[in-house]
Formats: C-alpha cells, sequence, structure tokens
C-alpha cells in the first residue's frame, strides 16, 4: 500500500510534467520555426516593397497572404508604437492584434501576445529598415493530455507502474516474512516461557531477521537464561535452607525429646545435651541473621553507616583479632598494609568482609602455611588482597563461590564448625553497596612462588566533605 501512495503521488507529479512539458517544448520549437521564418521573410522584404512608410498596397497585401498560406505563419507588418500597419489574416480571423511594442518582449524565451478575441499566438520580429517591424505569429500549440497518454508514451509509463507494483508486492511479502516469522517464533517462545512453571525445557530462538530483529531475540535469549538461573537459584535456595535447618532442628529436637525421656540423668549428660542445643539454636540464628541481610541488601533496605574510615587502621585491626587463630592452627599471619587515603564506608561492614576473608584463609591453609594480607592504592580504588598457600580453588568452583549456600568444600557439609555458604555472598553485596568489586583467582606457582588462592577488593576512594556531609 505504501508503495502504491508513492506510486500515485509520482503518477500525478508526471502527469503535471506532462501537462505542462510537451506544449511548452512544442511552443519553443514553434518560436524557433517563426524565427526562420521571419529571417526569411525580412531578407526579401525589399523585393515585397516592405520597407515603404505608406499604407501598404493591395499588391503588398496579396504577398503577405501568399506567403501566409505557403509558410503557414500570420506576418504583420507594425511601426515601432506597436501599430498594425498590414495583417495577413486581417480578413479572414478580423481579429485585431494586441501587440506590444516591438522590442519590448526580447527577453522572454517565449514571446507571446493575444488578439481580441483572447487567442495567444507566439510571434517572432524582425526589423524592416528603422521605423517598421516584421512579425511572424502563428497560434500557441495546445497539446491535450488524452493525447499524450493515448500515443506511445502512455502504455509504457501504465506497464511500468504495474511491474512496479507487482515487485513491491513481491518485496513487501518478503520483507514482511524475513521481519515478521522470527518475531512470531519469539512471542511463541515467549507464550510458552508464560505458560510453564519452569523455563528449564527453554532452548534459544535461533538468531535470525534483519540486525535489529537479532538484537532483539538476543536480549530476549539472554532474559530466559537470566529467569532459569533465577528460577535455579530459587530451588537452590529453598533446598540449601531446609538442608541447613533440618540438622540442627534434627539436634535440637534429638537431644530435647532426650531430656524430656531422662536419658540424660547425669548433670554431665544434661550439660552435654544443653550445650548442643544452644550450639545449634545459636548456629541457626547466625543463618537467621545471614539471611535478613542478604534479604535486605537484595531488596535496596540494607543500612550503611556512611563515615570517614581509616582503611589502613582498620585492617592492622584485624592482625591483633587473627593472630591467636593464626598461631592455633600454625598459620603465619602476615600483614603488608600501606598508609590509604581516608574512604567513606561503614567500617563493621568493612571488617565484616575481611574477616571473613581472613577467616576462610585460615580454614583452607594447611599448617605451615601463609596467609598475606596486603593493601595498597591503586589509581582511584584502595586494593586489598587476600592470599593463601592452600589447595586453591577448584576451576570448576571459580565462578560460583559467590553464589549463597555454595561450598567448594563438599566434605565440609554437616561437620562441625562449617558456615552455611553465605558469608562470601553477604561480603560481595557489601562490597558492591560500596561501590567496589571482588574477585577470587588462583595463584600459581611461577607467579608468586607459590600456590594458593588470591581474594582482591577494590574499594572507590572518596573525599570527605564535613561541612555538607555528603562523599565526592
Amino acid at each position: 500500500m505504501l508503495v502504491g501512495v508513492v506510486i500515485g503521488i509520482v503518477g500525478v507529479a508526471l502527469l503535471f510534467f506532462l501537462i505542462r512539458s510537451p506544449s511548452e517544448f512544442a511552443s519553443r520549437q514553434e518560436v524557433q520555426r517563426l524565427n526562420l521564418i521571419a529571417a526569411l521573410v525580412a531578407q526579401r522584404g525589399e523585393a515585397l516593397g516592405l520597407l515603404i512608410n505608406v499604407p501598404i498596397s493591395p499588391r503588398v497585401q496579396n504577398a503577405l497572404e501568399q506567403a501566409d498560406a505557403s509558410l503557414n505563419a500570420r506576418i504583420l507588418i507594425v511601426n515601432s508604437q506597436g501599430q498594425v500597419l498590414a495583417d495577413s489574416r486581417l480578413v479572414s480571423s478580423n481579429t485585431e492584434p494586441n501587440l506590444p511594442p516591438p522590442g519590448s518582449n526580447r527577453a522572454r524565451l517565449l514571446p507571446v501576445f493575444r488578439d481580441a478575441n483572447g487567442k495567444a499566438w507566439l510571434y517572432a520580429e524582425r526589423p524592416l529598415g528603422t521605423d517598421n517591424y516584421l512579425v511572424v505569429a502563428a497560434p500557441r500549440p495546445q497539446i491535450h493530455i488524452l493525447a499524450i497518454l493515448g500515443n506511445e508514451f502512455g502504455p509504457p509509463i501504465f506497464q511500468a507502474a504495474g511491474i512496479a507494483l507487482l515487485l513491491a508486492l513481491i518485496l513487501a511479502i518478503w520483507v514482511a516474512r524475513w521481519v515478521a516469522a522470527p518475531l512470531r517464533r519469539m512471542a511463541d517462545a515467549a507464550d510458552a516461557v508464560a505458560a510453564s512453571a519452569s523455563a528449564a525445557d527453554f532452548h534459544p530462538i535461533p538468531l535470525e531477521g534483519p540486525r535489529e530483529v537479532q538484537t532483539l531475540g538476543r536480549a530476549f535469549n539472554e532474559m530466559v537464561e537470566r529467569v532459569q538461573s533465577s528460577q535455579k537459584s530459587q530451588r537452590d535456595f529453598v533446598a540449601n535452607v531446609s538442608h541447613e535447618l533440618k540438622t540442627p532442628l534434627t539436634s535440637i529436637q534429638g537431644f530435647a525429646q532426650a531430656i524430656l525421656d531422662g536419658a540424660t540423668d547425669s548433670p554431665e549428660a544434661l550439660h552435654q545435651a544443653a550445650l548442643v542445643i544452644f550450639s545449634e539454636s545459636a548456629r541457626m540464628h547466625r543463618l537467621v541473621l545471614e539471611l535478613l541481610d542478604l534479604a535486605r541488601f537484595d531488596a535496596g533496605l540494607a543500612t550503611l553507616e556512611w563515615a570517614p574510615l581509616d582503611l589502613a587502621e582498620l585492617l592492622r585491626g584485624l592482625d591483633q583479632k587473627f593472630s591467636p587463630l593464626a598461631r592455633e592452627s600454625d598459620v603465619d599471619l602476615q600483614f603488608d598494609v600501606d598508609d590509604l587515603p581516608t574512604i567513606i564506608a561503614d567500617a563493621d561492614r568493612l571488617a565484616q568482609v575481611f574477616s571473613n576473608l581472613i577467616d576462610n584463609a585460615i580454614k583452607h591453609t594447611p599448617a605451615g602455611g601463609i596467609i598475606q594480607l596486603c593493601a595498597q592504592e591503586s589509581g582511584l580504588y584502595a586494593q586489598v588482597s587476600v592470599s593463601d598457600t592452600g589447595p586453591g580453588i577448584p576451576e570448576a568452583d571459580l565462578g560460583r563461590i559467590f553464589e549463597r549456600f555454595y561450598q567448594t568444600d563438599k566434605s565440609r557439609r554437616g561437620g562441625g564448625g562449617r558456615g552455611a555458604g553465605l558469608g562470601l555472598a553477604i561480603a560481595k553485596e557489601i562490597v558492591l553497596a560500596h561501590g567496589g568489586e571482588i574477585s577470587a583467582h588462583n595463584q600459581s606457582e611461577s607467579s608468586s612462588g607459590r600456590q594458593g588462592s588470591i581474594f582482591v577488593v577494590k574499594l572507590p576512594l572518596a573525599h570527605w566533605d564535613a561541612s555538607e556531609s555528603i562523599m565526592h
């Protein structure tokens, strides 16, 4: 339809051009013919006696009429004021021409005058002596549109328009299918995902069609992949929470039942049962608090106490906190902390992050190993790294260690003193809330002289305006 409208507009413009152009072209040709006739008649004017400034004789009038009949052109003789002295068609047409003064229309491409009836005449003029002028005139040609369209010019135009519409229809159908087919598949896939309870069975749609449709398809595939990942995370979350709560609840229920049944009749057994109930309930309490922390970060409701912080001083304080634990584990805990600019942060939350990293390093570093905490300024960031000489992180687990409930050491599940696998997930949320980055990788023997894992935390440096209490 759009192509048809465009062809229609072009057709109207062409029709208008056809109405105007052929008439003007024919008029210019007629003016050229009149100029040739005027030049020819002017050359023979003296022989015809046309240079006489007296009333034209019948012989001259007769000569003009004969020239008119042979050349098919109206021949007039006028004076310098435009008065007609002789006219080859004065008797036959009985129309007095309204000629302008000779020479006044020389600048015009198509000199025209009208007679008493309003009929348009093209003319050409030539001087005859000093006072008289020869004017050769002919009616202005009129070409009708039906005559134009009826000859050989019209049929090719209509044929070209028909072929153009046919090709446009074929092209439109092809383009519509090229664009609509992948969009239809995308819509069907979206309906299938919406109708199913799970997006696990979804297969990525092929990227077809124009570039914009392919971009939309790529975004759709990524969206469904994120939905799949989110659904998997939810399933894993429910399963992990159930598992993490099941073990302490079973222990609490068992020892509570033993107390009720009188199986713990001695003070030592009663104390042991109470100790187990207390430790398991404390572990459940920690798990619930960690889950609440993650929920607050997910909902954007976590509150951070922003204040100027000496990061180097905070890290040196962790040395005193973890040195006794490192000595008990026969691990060498080393601190290499440079003086750092003041940052804007929540001191308790950052202490929670680095405490978790150091505690994990101590747990996974064998006796005689080394744990090193380094802090330095790196561009616009304060970079803190915690490295160890433990077994490292399996390559298959590197991309998942910050997931909730994920633990690389599967043998520790269900053991005493283990965590729930939420520490690194919370640490990541805290670092992201500070506008920073956290990453983990293994260090090879060739780069640092020892093997193990290294965690890197980058925190943006900031300037604190105490008068306005804002961050810059």
